[in-house]
């Protein structure tokens, strides 16, 4: 289904559109009286809204164009069924985790709307994005988020892992769930473009050898489903920008269009990327409490995940998972710290020799963890980036 331009939701056009769906909206829009529309800023993907209604209840709205929103119409062409996808793998986690995981986990969706792609779901007020919570209030975050995050990737990891599912459904799983746009854009941006146009100014801190290439071009092949004897249903992008928390640990997961039948290590790397560049921050920030901190959640997610695994029996997994996971982790911290991660707020400061000082210490966690990750793994990895703290 094409989303045109002309189709494209504005503030302006809102209330009309939900004029035109409110049967569907029954109980969730009685009236549009006193309705309040604002633009959501931040995101890169897609178009999003927040909607006040009359009643004092809140919305929010999605919607997914033919190409990349940030860079417009001209910009990066994709297609907007990436958003039928993201429809189908909150399906698909429902029916596995069941009623009251889901709702404990992942937003209520009101609505879905093909033709357009515009999906309206339930808005989170009181929460903040994870990714904020690790920069913004110095890691201070109710504990229980990193064991729901670990519980929630481990059971949808070993749910769909590619033992435990029949070979039809794991062919359906690898076809369904190929994504090859969104693919390809993580191919681009995340594994290739970083390292072709990085400067050497960039590169201040770590050693571009042929191995640690060859590192990268594992972790490619891997991302591109190459290892089809563990595969999982995967997040995709579940970085801490696409998770929310509340100050009493309540934790949702949202975004989940980059969703692929790939490998397990991607889904706890890119989470756990955003805890060491969090403790990164926070160690250039003079908050050493703080680094403590994150570097503890970072532990906790990954053995809540560890502990779900085991109890599905993929315990003869971890091990590789484990090295896999901190590979596509310090590949995130690399692509940030060489500043091709658009406008994330890790290492972000005013101060330009501060700037450049956080930087060059992500670079070197990354540098000391991509190829020793095969005999360090995770204890390698929070070490690493604890000592960040007391190496400045």
């Amino acid at each position: 289904m094409t989303v045109t331009e002309a189709k494209i939701l504005t503030v302006e056009t809102i209330p009309k559109y939900l004029e035109s769906h409110l049967t569907s909206l029954q109980g969730v829009v009685d009236t549009l009286d006193g309705i309040e529309v604002t633009t959501i800023a931040g995101g890169n993907v897609n178009y999003a809204f927040c909607i006040k209604l009359g009643n004092g209840s809140t919305i929010f709205l999605k919607q997914a164009p033919e190409f990349v929103a940030i860079f417009g119409p001209d910009g990066f062409p994709l297609t907007s069924e990436r958003m039928q996808r993201e429809m189908d793998v909150y399906n698909e986690w429902k029916d596995m985790l069941g009623e009251e995981l889901s709702k404990k986990y992942l937003p209520t969706i009101h609505f879905f709307d093909k033709s357009c792609m515009v999906v309206i779901m339930e808005f989170f007020d009181g929460y903040d994005l994870l990714d904020h919570v690790l920069v913004d209030r110095a890691g201070d975050y109710h504990p229980n988020v990193g064991q729901s995050l670990g519980d929630f990737l481990g059971k949808t990891h070993a749910r769909t892992h590619a033992s435990k599912v029949s070979a039809e459904r794991k062919e359906h799983l690898i076809k369904h769930y190929e994504n090859r746009e969104m693919r390809d854009i993580q191919l681009e941006f995340v594994f290739t473009k970083c390292y072709k146009e990085a400067t050497d100014e960039q590169r201040a801190g770590l050693d571009v050898t042929p191995e640690f290439m060859g590192e990268i071009e594992l972790l490619k092949k891997q991302y591109d489903g190459e290892s089809s004897s563990n595969l999982v249903l995967s997040h995709g992008d579940i970085h801490p920008g696409s998770v929310m928390v509340d100050s009493s640990g309540n934790t949702k997961v949202i975004d989940p269009e980059f969703t692929i039948y790939g490998p397990p290590g991607l889904d706890v790397g890119s989470l756990l990327s955003g805890y060491c560049l969090g403790a990164i921050h926070q160690a250039y920030s003079n908050n050493p409490n703080g680094v403590d901190r994150i570097v503890d959640g970072a532990k906790e997610i990954w053995d809540s995940y560890a502990k779900a695994m085991k109890e599905e029996g993929l315990e003869d997994f971890l091990p590789a998972i484990e090295v896999e996971s901190v590979g596509f982790t310090v590949a995130e911290i690399c692509r940030t710290a060489l500043e091709f991660a658009g406008g994330r707020k890790w290492l972000q400061f005013e101060n330009a020799d501060t700037k450049a000082a956080a930087k060059k210490a992500a670079l070197q966690v990354v540098g000391n963890c991509m190829i020793a990750r095969h005999k360090g793994g995770m204890d390698l990895l929070f070490s690493e980036t604890k000592s960040v703290s007391v190496r400045r």
